[in-house]
């Protein structure tokens, strides 16, 4: 088990001080949904530091996963990490590099040999909401020319993020609107985002460009047509170009991205 500096003390006055008792908690707010196997677990839940202050933080336990699942976790070279811990490196590798994401508190695993017996790991709850929920609540197409600076602000700063995030050699392979976040005050130019739901992050070695159409591709489909049109959907794929050039030109990529699209499509059909 393993904590982020400064948060032993909260974790042990609240109970979590080793693996066991992690697994052992229930208080807090189940949040399973609809397909998520018995395996897994995830649950919202909110510690007191003391003083009326608490704190919101996110828990994904898992336990005795099947052996698909561990045989994907050896072929893909994490013999020794289990499924939190491959988070948790992420978490660690990105901060690391610099780019804004979900912050990993805490993680803890048992093995037996290079077989997954049960793991954890405690994220920070992230500030502002999905892009899932917030582009619909605020994107609408009624005031696209009223909001036209705005609009194009947003989509220039976004692009911006995911080159970075492209260009320092990772991809996430499920960059959809809602593995990303946003801040927003209200105030010009004071957006922030924030990457999510880290387990499939990885830095492709060979073959980058696929994972990165992969990404692009994610996001584009999961972006609604009505409220984000092709003049500024090629907008933002030609600020990422600026931004992250190594994989071809707009142009190009804009071909390469409408393909993997329509297999989403089916594939989510």
């Amino acid at each position: 088990m393993q904590v982020v500096p400064g948060y032993e003390g909260l974790l042990t006055a609240n109970g979590l001080r080793n693996l066991d008792a992690v697994f052992q908690w229930n208080q807090g707010q189940r949040m399973d949904k609809p397909g998520l196997e018995p395996w897994r677990q995830r649950w919202r839940i909110i510690m007191s530091e003391g003083r009326g202050r608490e704190h919101t933080f996110y828990l994904k336990r898992f336990q005795n996963p099947p052996w698909r699942r561990q045989l994907a976790r050896w072929l893909n070279g994490y013999w020794t990490s289990s499924t939190a811990g491959i988070e948790w490196h992420n978490s660690r590798q990105l901060s690391a590099a610099g780019l804004a994401s979900v912050q990993a508190i805490a993680f803890g695993q048992r093995m037996k040999g290079p077989t997954e017996e049960c793991s954890f790991i405690l994220l920070d709850q992230v500030p502002g909401e999905s892009l899932e929920r917030w582009v619909p609540a605020n994107l609408s197409p009624a005031d696209r020319e009223s909001n036209l600076q705005q609009r194009r602000h947003l989509l220039d700063k976004l692009a911006c993020f995911v080159a970075d995030f492209h260009r320092a050699g990772f991809v996430h392979r499920d960059l959809y609107l809602s593995h990303i976040f946003i801040f927003y005050s209200g105030k010009p130019a004071d957006e922030i985002f924030r990457l999510i739901d880290l387990q499939r992050v990885f830095r492709p070695q060979i073959r980058r460009r696929r994972w990165v159409v992969k990404d692009l591709a994610a996001l584009n489909f999961s972006t609604p047509t009505e409220l984000v049109g092709k003049w500024e959907r090629l907008r933002f794929l030609c600020r990422y170009v600026r931004q992250c050039s190594g994989f071809g030109s707009a142009g190009k990529l804009a071909g390469l991205i409408e393909a993997k699209t329509k297999q989403i499509a089916r594939h989510n059909k």
